[in-house]
């Protein structure tokens, strides 16, 4: 006989000795495009921040939604795959992949439960895309340099230096940074409550150091009185719009002190460059070789476990061949000093 849920040619018998399915078992007639109506009215959807939505919702619209007529417990893995394979033939990258396949597994999570699947297909996915332009970190001179760079009150991108040393020694995303409120800052203790993304991630306590507290003071000072006004506000008073400050402020600003070279910022797409999602990077790769707690680093940029943070934000591995290399320059140095 041939299983009503994988397919197989198996023995007759009550469960499918391939899949495990009931073969007495009659699950609703139920459409991708139902199943995906009742998971945005469930809690997982409806407790995502905005970005997250929106991602799910591109993944739907331009991929999925192909098979929206379809039967849930019909769509052969060849179908799914072949989706993600065509996202590989046009070079999208494999995060972007992912978000699909996320949503294939939530959508068929969501009919397990509901009895119209035995199993998520999602697990047997292949992601072939290319992988994600890797994020750079901020070096050593790179931050003197801005440090050096705020001291002059004369400075073209003095403000745009300013959020960048805040993201480098704060850990928070930039979009978490433009989006925290007056009533989000406790000067007295000196810390702020701001986050977003994961559950881990939100409404994260960061303390202020030493080194930005200024920055910190003088945006709170200079605050309207209302506690829902935004901390880093735009000219206009409003919330700082993240790609026009990164366009701007932020990659002028990089250009004129060499953080990044001109062809850099002309081929952003092609050439490894700084932005400013390094400066998060930047943040935990400064923690980890100051030794700060493997607790209080995750509670403070926001990761579940350490080893989220440790995969894809220390660069132990970038650290360890700078010294690498310095082996070579003081080699030069010793046998060519006179």
């Amino acid at each position: 006989m041939i299983c009503k849920n994988c397919h197989c040619d198996v023995p007759t018998g009550k469960f499918c000795l391939f899949c495990g399915w009931d073969q007495n078992h009659i699950p609703a007639d139920c459409t991708l495009e139902k199943i995906h109506a009742r998971w945005v009215r469930g809690k997982h959807y409806r407790e995502l921040t905005r970005a997250g939505k929106a991602g799910y919702d591109l993944a739907w619209r331009r991929r999925l939604c192909c098979l929206a007529d379809k039967k849930i417990n019909q769509i052969s893995l060849s179908e799914y795959q072949e989706i993600l394979d065509a996202m590989a033939d046009e070079g999208l990258s494999k995060s972007t992949q992912a978000k699909v396949q996320h949503l294939i597994s939530q959508l068929s999570q969501l009919a397990i439960a509901e009895g119209i699947l035995i199993r998520n297909p999602a697990c047997n996915l292949i992601l072939e895309g290319r992988s994600s332009r890797e994020t750079l970190p901020f070096e050593d001179h790179h931050i003197a340099a801005l440090l050096q760079y705020v001291q002059n009150p004369e400075a073209t991108y003095l403000e745009a230096a300013k959020i960048t040393l805040t993201l480098i020694f704060t850990g928070y995303r930039p979009e978490e940074l433009f989006s925290i409120r007056r009533c989000n800052v406790n000067p007295q203790e000196g810390f702020l409550i701001a986050g977003s993304k994961t559950e881990a991630g939100k409404n994260r306590i960061v303390p202020v150091v030493d080194i930005i507290a200024p920055f910190l003071t003088e945006w709170y000072l200079s605050c309207p009185q209302d506690p829902d006004a935004y901390l880093i506000r735009s000219a206009r008073g409003g919330k700082v719009v993240l790609n026009n400050w990164r366009a701007r402020q932020f990659y002028p600003m990089t250009q004129e002190l060499g953080i990044n070279r001109p062809d850099q910022i002309a081929s952003k797409t092609k050439v490894p460059h700084i932005t400013p999602y390094s400066a998060r990077h930047t943040f935990a790769t400064l923690a980890w070789r100051a030794d700060v707690d493997s607790n209080a680093l995750t509670k403070m940029i926001g990761h579940a476990s350490i080893k989220t943070t440790a995969k894809h934000y220390i660069h132990r591995d970038f650290m360890k061949m700078r010294a690498e290399a310095n082996k070579i320059s003081e080699f030069w140095l010793s046998g060519h000093a006179v």
